[in-house]
């Protein structure tokens, strides 16, 4: 308890530098985003949601919560107000990924329409607005709670791929997003961005072909040496032309592109980004069969860690921009 206590009250203290930080560097460049984020605070809530529901670490750390709290304890005040949190969030077979860094908030799709756990999750991890919510594609498995989002946070910006889909779903993202006081834009590839310490390049697309999956909007986002790829749906035809555009796609965290479908995660794109750590978002036992065997073989022979919200619950990673750590719901 008493080095929970400890944790906790750094923590807190980093809240108030990280406030104190955010005041100090203005607004962001390239985007209309002025909001100022407690990025210490907003870790005080998740990390207390974490302890409270029995945090597991990653099987090869098997010391247990002790351990994860004297190591954060020991951090530095303004190392915790530095740090970038990437949570992939368990919403089954769908797609949530929050990006919680010292000077933003991002979030990159919202999960499925028929479930309902976005919300509460960004309230439990201190969330007060967003700068930047993503929609990579209109299927309700990645904009199924886009609505509700927009409804409980104040958002800057919303991106989406352009693409239009027919279901009440898509319509009532649409809806949110009109009554909202958000900014709408349709990135392009070759568009690049800074969002407060983070750097965004989009990847995917060029321009829409009306597929609703291949059209996903992609991104790379680098924050100090470590580097993220969020692909959405993307399949085979939209990596390949990522790959022949030369674009720089290498990073160290790659989020499977559809679930770890056999449709997706080509040896090419793989090759090219060359991960050290791949992350799948899909449900439990779901009918698609995802992640494939044949994707997981690829990345096998890649070396690269496997993770996966079916097996591991919501995945979360850490980094302070030179190493990172990963920590596991299960």
């Amino acid at each position: 308890m008493e080095n929970l206590a400890i944790f906790i009250m750094l923590l807190a203290l980093a809240g108030v530098l990280a406030s104190i930080i955010g005041l100090i560097k203005g607004d962001m460049k390239f985007l209309n985003i002025n909001s100022r984020k407690k990025a210490g605070l907003a870790l005080l809530g998740f990390f207390i949601l974490f302890v409270a529901g029995g945090l597991i670490l990653p099987p090869e750390d098997n010391s247990g919560i002790l351990k994860l709290t004297n190591k954060i304890a020991q951090n530095t005040v303004d190392q915790a107000a530095s740090k970038l949190t990437v949570h992939y969030i368990d919403v089954g077979q769908g797609d949530a990924t929050l990006l919680q860094g010292p000077d933003f908030t991002i979030l990159i799709d919202t999960g499925r329409h028929d479930r309902n756990e976005v919300v509460p999750y960004l309230k439990s991890a201190g969330i007060i607005e967003i700068d930047l919510l993503v929609g990579t594609h209109p299927h309700a498995d990645h904009v199924g709670q886009m609505d509700k989002v927009l409804q409980n946070f104040p958002v800057s910006e919303v991106w989406m791929s352009g693409g239009k889909a027919t279901s009440r779903t898509f319509e009532k993202a649409l809806d949110a997003i009109l009554v909202s006081e958000t900014n709408y834009h349709e990135p392009r590839a070759g568009e690049k961005y800074q969002v407060g310490s983070l750097k965004i390049e989009v990847l995917h697309p060029v321009e829409l072909t009306g597929d609703l999956n291949d059209d996903s909007l992609s991104l790379s986002a680098q924050y100090g040496q470590i580097g993220f790829i969020f692909t959405g749906d993307v399949e085979s035809k939209g990596e390949q032309e990522m790959v022949d555009r030369k674009q720089n796609l290498q990073a160290q965290i790659l989020q499977l592109g559809h679930h770890g479908s056999k449709t997706s995660s080509i040896p090419a794109f793989l090759r090219a980004v060359s991960p050290e750590v791949v992350i799948y978002s899909a449900g439990t036992g779901n009918s698609y069969g995802h992640p494939h065997g044949e994707v997981m073989e690829r990345v096998e022979k890649l070396g690269a860690k496997i993770y996966g919200t079916a097996t591991n619950g919501t995945i979360i990673v850490i980094t302070d921009g030179s190493s990172y750590e990963i920590i596991t719901e299960k």
